[in-house]
C-alpha cells in the first residue's frame, strides 16, 4: 500500500454565520487520483483554499507528508509540494505563454541575488535548466507551439492547460485542480483526461480535482468525495457514489443519472 500523503481531520471554516466547510475528513495516499464534487456553493473551492493557506481554518487539522500545514503561508505550503490551479483563471495575460510558466519556478530558484545581478555562472546554469524545463512542461500540455504568444490571446481551454503547466513548474507532489475542464469542448476534455492520467502515471503526482463535468469525473477518478453545504455526504469509488441514493436524489439528481449512463459508455 502506498504511503499516506495528506490527512485532513475535522476541517471547518466559517465566515461569520456561514459554515463553508463543516468537519471535513479526507485522506490521500501517494498516487491517488481523486475527485471532490458537489453542487455550487458546496464548499469545494474553500477546501482548496484551506489546504493552500489562502483562508484560515476555524477548526481541524491538516498534515502533508507528516507536517502540519494549517497556519503556514501559501508560499510555504507550495514549497512543501502542494500546487494548484484556480477556478477563475489567474494568468498574466500580457506575458508570453513561456513567461507564465517561468513565473511558476520563482519559488524554486536557488541562485543568490548577487549571482542573478551579475549573471554569474551558477545563475546562468540554473537559467538554462529552468528554461529547458519550462519548454518541457509546455510540450507536456500541448502548448509548445504557442510559447511566444501572449497568454491572454489563448483560447479558454488552452489557458486552463497553461495554468496546469505553471502549477507543475512549482514541482508539486500533490496537484489540486479546480474545475480544469471548465469551458472545454468534448475533444479538449478527453485530451485533458489523458493528461491528468499521465501526470499521475508517468510523473508520479497525486491529484485531487474539483469538477462539475460528471462524465469526466466518473471516468477518471478512482475515489470521489461528495460535499454539500460543507459536509461530506458520500465517499467511495465512482460506482459507489453513483449508487448512493442521497447523492442521486437530493444533490446531483438527473445530472448524476446522466453521468452514470455516459460513464458506462466511456
Amino acid at each position: 500500500m502506498s504511503r499516506e500523503l495528506l490527512r485532513v481531520a475535522g476541517l471547518s471554516c466559517r465566515f461569520g454565520g456561514l459554515t463553508a466547510v463543516d468537519g471535513l475528513d479526507l485522506t490521500l495516499r501517494a498516487g491517488d487520483l481523486a475527485g471532490l464534487i458537489g453542487p455550487n456553493g458546496a464548499g469545494k473551492t474553500t477546501v482548496f483554499n484551506l489546504l493552500t493557506g489562502r483562508v484560515p481554518a476555524t477548526a481541524g487539522a491538516v498534515s502533508f507528508q507528516g507536517q502540519a500545514v494549517l497556519g503556514l503561508k501559501s508560499h510555504q505550503i507550495n514549497r512543501l509540494g502542494i500546487g494548484r490551479t484556480f477556478q477563475n483563471i489567474r494568468l498574466f495575460g500580457e506575458l508570453s505563454v513561456l513567461d507564465n510558466v517561468l513565473v511558476g519556478f520563482h519559488g524554486r530558484l536557488q541562485a543568490s541575488f548577487l549571482s542573478a545581478i551579475f549573471r554569474l555562472s551558477a545563475y546562468r546554469r540554473e537559467e538554462r535548466r529552468t528554461l529547458a524545463r519550462a519548454e518541457e512542461l509546455l510540450e507536456l500540455v500541448g502548448l509548445q507551439d504557442l510559447a511566444g504568444e501572449a497568454a491572454g490571446n489563448l483560447a479558454y481551454g488552452q489557458q486552463r492547460l497553461l495554468e496546469i503547466a505553471r502549477a507543475l513548474a512549482t514541482e508539486p507532489s500533490l496537484l489540486l485542480l479546480d474545475e480544469p475542464a471548465a469551458g472545454m469542448n468534448p475533444q479538449e476534455t478527453a485530451s485533458l483526461a489523458g493528461l491528468v492520467r499521465r501526470l499521475r502515471d508517468d510523473l508520479g503526482l497525486t491529484v485531487l480535482l474539483i469538477e462539475h463535468d460528471m462524465r469526466f469525473v466518473m471516468s477518471l477518478c478512482e475515489h470521489i468525495t461528495v460535499l454539500d453545504y460543507g459536509k461530506v455526504i458520500a465517499w467511495g469509488t465512482p460506482e459507489e457514489v453513483q449508487g448512493d441514493p442521497a447523492v442521486i436524489q437530493a444533490y446531483l439528481g438527473a445530472g448524476l443519472d446522466q453521468a452514470r449512463g455516459e460513464a458506462g459508455h466511456a
